[in-house]
């Protein structure tokens, strides 16, 4: 008999697996719509930032007391002409910023006080300036100027030497070149020797201006002219009063400028009558106390 011997190997099957691959179907409305979306942004972007019905058809700059309204539209000229991003004109309405014009304006012009912005899509941009009240004239003294008692002396007044005036308005701030005035309304104040401002500075405080103001109607009433008004350093109370005879008066900001001119109209009536053209200067800045030479 023959015996049946196994041989002892392992078979292995591999079984192969079929693997199935979903096919991705893209309607051919999703492209449609997406083309479309696309162009009608492109569309949109084109017609607010290039399209000619948003361009700024015209620049109109009006003004009142304000003197450099050319110089103020060649400003805003230069704005329209920029590039956002190297690409986008700055002269579309989409674009151009009110807030920045008006911020430019102001900070380029102490003379300007304020301006106001009108935007048309038919008429343009239309700009609106506010020039500032001139409430006094301030003078920068000369740096070697002479003192009160020593300044030159032209037809008859007394005034400290000047190199630069200005217009400040009622807040005291000066704003624009002025010429040297006197007899004017307005009071003409000489800075300390040495002290130097620039348009857009604080020169003036408001209450100096108040104060000088009626000062100078309460002087005229008592038949002294006063040719001009000089300020003391920083956190000096003291004014002179520099009268068209030659003489100067002292007066203190803080007291009533009322009861000083009552003082200098009694000693006027009194004492110095008709002595000014020999006077010096009257102190009126100590209460109950009056000097002068």
């Amino acid at each position: 008999m023959f015996a049946y011997r196994r041989k002892k190997h392992s078979n292995i099957f591999s079984i192969p697996v079929k693997t199935h691959r979903r096919k991705i179907q893209i309607s051919w409305r999703a492209w449609l719509w997406g083309i479309f979306s696309i162009s009608a942004l492109a569309g949109l972007l084109y017609f607010v930032f290039f399209s000619p019905v948003f361009k700024i058809k015209e620049l109109v700059v009006e003004s009142t007391n304000f003197t450099a309204t050319a110089q103020a539209q060649e400003l805003v000229n230069q704005l329209l002409q920029r590039k956002i991003w190297k690409v986008i004109p700055g002269d579309s309405l989409a674009v151009f910023s009110g807030n920045e014009a008006v911020h430019l304006i102001l900070a380029s012009f102490p003379e300007a006080q304020s301006a106001q912005i009108g935007r048309d899509i038919l008429k343009g941009v239309k700009i609106m300036i506010k020039g500032r009240q001139s409430a006094a004239i301030w003078c920068q003294s000369a740096a070697f100027a002479p003192s009160a008692n020593q300044a030159t002396t032209t037809a008859g007044i007394t005034l400290p030497q000047s190199e630069r005036c200005f217009f400040a308005d009622s807040n005291g701030l000066i704003f624009h070149a002025a010429p040297e005035i006197s007899g004017t309304a307005m009071p003409t104040f000489f800075g300390p020797a040495g002290q130097s401002f620039e348009p857009g500075n604080q020169a003036l405080a408001s209450s100096t201006i108040r104060f000088a103001t009626d000062l100078k109607k309460q002087l005229r009433d008592i038949n002294v002219e006063v040719a001009g008004f000089m300020t003391g350093e920083a956190g000096s109370t003291d004014l002179v009063v520099y009268t068209g005879e030659g003489w100067q008066v002292y007066f203190n900001l803080t007291r009533s400028a009322q009861s000083q001119v009552k003082v200098l109209a009694a000693l006027l009536a009194g004492d110095l009558k008709d002595k000014t053209a020999s006077l010096k200067y009257v102190d009126l800045r100590v209460a109950g106390k009056v000097y002068y030479r």
